[in-house]
């Protein structure tokens, strides 16, 4: 049996920057991290005394007879990519719900991916990994959406992704000392907003307005340089709550459904409450809001968000990696 654990993501600046369809052309930045919660891939070797020859486990259960036969999108295709034909059980489970702005989508992707690898034998990279989630995922089951959440996933830490025409991404992790860090997770919260449902229609709305969003794309990409100095540069932390809040007005303007009437009162109270910024994670629309609000802050925003579950969380260094063989 192999088990792969594989973080999931928060992403702090440049969303949006990470797709072909702008950073081809006008270069791409983001600004994002890994956090202490995960999926957990499980590949098992399954007898031939079952009348099916493949098995995966996740919300529901499927037993099928060929890779191709599998209704789950990234399990056929991460089958089909790797030609597997050796009969596998697969199981999934997860610390916090999918399609909720975490990437969870390429975390399972990603972990997937490293998994059969090992089970096959094979030595795979960071880079390996990530670029053969992103061809499973937007070649292979043809899902819209940027090239930020398989590099995180795949490399983990707190890093900067700069994109550009060329066939690299360059994957930088921020020499940031483990205080400042500290100070700067110490000033975050989550809070789950309890609507789970896909961005696809977010991401393709987004996608075609490239176009039109190019100025505000750019003052995007232009923060993850700013955020990067404010952390580098050991200025007031606050700051960096303050810039969250510029992204967020900014990344509503990309698409419709980015925000709504629950997300906006949510997020006006808690900044009478004492957050500085904040944003909803991923393409917008559900999953969480994060926040930055000095520390002394945090009992009165837990208090005056009821309706929110808080998720406490750290900052994770690793990403997919496998914890038994």
């Amino acid at each position: 049996m192999i088990i792969a654990r594989t973080p999931f993501r928060i992403s702090f600046f440049g969303g949006g920057t990470d797709f072909p369809e702008y950073y081809t052309q006008h270069g791409g930045a983001v600004l994002a991290t890994t956090i202490d919660q995960y999926c957990y891939l499980s590949i098992h070797k399954l007898s031939p005394f079952f009348k099916h020859r493949f098995r995966a486990s996740y919300a529901q259960t499927e037993s099928v007879l060929k890779p191709e036969d599998f209704q789950h999108p990234l399990v056929r295709e991460c089958l089909l990519h790797l030609g597997v034909q050796e009969g596998v059980e697969i199981s999934h489970v997860a610390d916090l719900p999918g399609r909720t702005g975490l990437g969870t989508s390429s975390s399972f992707t990603v972990g997937l991916l490293n998994a059969l690898h090992i089970w096959r034998g094979e030595r795979v990279t960071a880079e390996d990994l990530a670029r053969e989630a992103i061809h499973v995922e937007r070649v292979r089951v043809g899902d819209t959406g940027g090239h930020q959440d398989q590099y995180v996933a795949a490399y983990g830490g707190f890093l900067r992704l700069d994109f550009s025409a060329g066939p690299r991404t360059a994957v930088r992790r921020l020499a940031l000392p483990a205080a400042r860090l500290l100070e700067l997770e110490q000033c975050l919260m989550l809070f789950y907003t309890g609507i789970e449902q896909s961005a696809e229609g977010i991401l393709t709305s987004q996608r075609q307005r490239t176009g039109e969003n190019l100025p505000y794309l750019k003052q995007m990409r232009d923060m993850v340089d700013e955020a990067e100095r404010i952390l580098i540069d050991g200025q007031d932390v606050a700051l960096f709550g303050q810039l969250l809040h510029h992204t967020w007005e900014l990344k509503k303007k990309l698409a419709a459904g980015i925000s709504n009437t629950a997300v906006d009162l949510a997020y006006a109270t808690a900044r009478k409450h004492g957050a500085l910024g904040g944003k909803l994670l991923g393409a917008g629309g559900r999953g969480f809001l994060l926040l930055f609000a000095p520390a002394e802050r945090h009992a009165g925003l837990r208090k005056a968000l009821p309706e929110l579950q808080n998720v406490p969380f750290r900052f994770s260094s690793c990403g997919s990696e496998i914890i038994f063989r």
